[in-house]
């Protein structure tokens, strides 16, 4: 770019080109020590003090002359590079900062998920104008090669209420966390809710469990004891997590599972569930603990299981976290103790197990998911996106959460919340 000068004026007339130019005509000089200054134009004498002729007027100061031969050596006056405006003498067009990455170093807008054609700009699709998608739509955790978990919003809500917060130590078997909440859809931001008590209980549950004297059953009772810790830490983040008082403040359910070594205990508060699912056919499928619902009430009662979760208050639970929370939060609690069968544990929400509810079905339907996926069929979180993929063929009327361990080499001996000796119980409030 070529830059001019900003200011001033011409250094002086051009050469003379062509006839012999006259002679200029010399300026009339006061006499020497008059003390006076003559004006160029009519030679009429002033004072010395004087800076315009009082005669014709013209300026006695030679300052622009001067001005204008100085203009010729100075600096070109331009705005910083990426910053020059059309009002600047030379302007050519604007210039990127050198901030701004140009090339194949730029950073193209992700193209639309909707249209397939524009790409997203300030928020919207410059094409057709759709927003992108919402992150908490559907999201995946892989913490380890045995553990993973897919979150997804299903095909009938606006936005995903479900939430999970997943954990685990590289070696299979080793040490993982698994938390799995879902918001109440009546209540006011539930979707936070959810999101804070999974985060919250995950936090309380990665901390270091006491062995006692380092059997299995003095960890399963440390394990219980910190599931309690981990509720009552959930319900304080769901309480928090709307400031201004609301007719029907967030709430949400909660399932979690802590593994060690081969040892499980879970713990759920709601209708989230958790479940053992071994491979050997002669090993029972299990459901760990029993929800808090109306459903589960009929069961209790001797109505049929299907009967009872398909009717029309199925869904209505008798126990949740939130500000409105009833005052036992005593999770339901149960351990298994793992022996030499392989087998899967699962962590999920309502969304998947409306469709397939019974530990037994939800076996095959596991067994099924993986045998179609061929050699990924061991891989956890592939596996979960094929249960929530069945979930959403099935009408996905609520959103799905499914959160997988895979626990090879191990088995299952069960001992539940009623018959652990070691293992804390129902009504046990320590808070490891």
């Amino acid at each position: 770019m070529t830059d001019l000068p900003t200011t001033g004026a011409p250094a002086g007339p051009a050469a003379p080109s062509g006839p012999a130019a006259p002679a200029a005509v010399p300026a009339p000089v006061a006499p020497a020590g008059s003390g006076e200054r003559a004006c160029a134009a009519c030679g009429v004498a002033n004072p010395a003090e004087a800076s315009f002729c009082e005669a014709c007027g013209a300026d006695l100061v030679p300052s622009a002359p001067l001005a204008a031969a100085a203009a010729v050596d100075a600096p070109p006056q331009t705005a910083p590079v990426g910053e020059e405006s059309p009002l600047d003498v030379g302007w050519t067009g604007a210039v990127p900062s050198a901030a701004v990455p140009t090339g194949p170093a730029a950073v193209e807008e992700p193209v639309c998920h909707a249209c397939g054609q524009g790409h997203v700009v300030d928020g919207y699709c410059d094409h057709c104008g759709t927003p992108p998608p919402n992150p908490r739509d559907h999201f995946v955790e892989s913490p380890a090669d045995w553990v993973g978990g897919v979150c997804d919003i299903g095909r009938r809500h606006a936005r995903n209420e479900d939430a999970m917060a997943l954990s685990a130590g590289a070696a299979p078997g080793s040490r993982a966390v698994l938390v799995v909440c879902d918001g109440v859809s009546m209540a006011t931001d539930s979707h936070i809710a959810s999101l804070a008590a999974a985060q919250a209980a995950r936090a309380v549950l990665d901390q270091p469990l006491p062995r006692g004297v380092g059997t299995p059953g003095s960890w399963a009772a440390g394990a219980g004891r910190a599931l309690t810790t981990a509720v009552t830490t959930a319900n304080e983040a769901v309480a928090a997590s709307v400031v201004d008082d609301v007719p029907n403040p967030p709430s949400c359910t909660l399932a979690a599972a802590v593994v060690e070594d081969g040892v499980v205990v879970a713990g759920t508060v709601g209708d989230s569930r958790a479940y053992w699912l071994p491979d050997a056919s002669g090993e029972p499928a299990l459901q760990l603990g029993r929800d808090d619902s109306f459903a589960q009430e009929q069961m209790a009662a001797g109505v049929p299981r299907h009967e009872a979760e398909t009717g029309p208050h199925a869904h209505s639970i008798t126990r949740w976290l939130g500000r409105d929370a009833p005052d036992d939060l005593t999770p339901h609690l149960t351990t298994v103790t793992t022996t030499t069968t392989p087998g899967w544990l699962m962590v999920c929400s309502d969304g998947l197990w409306n469709y397939c509810s019974e530990a037994e079905a939800l076996r095959d339907l596991l067994r099924r998911s993986a045998a179609g996926l061929g050699e990924a069929g061991a891989d956890p979180t592939a596996l979960a996106q094929a249960l929530v993929d069945f979930a959403n063929e099935q009408g996905g009327r609520d959103n799905i959460t499914v959160a997988l361990a895979r626990l090879a080499g191990r088995g299952s001996s069960t001992t539940n919340e009623a018959a652990a000796g070691a293992a804390p119980v129902e009504g046990d409030k320590a808070d490891g």
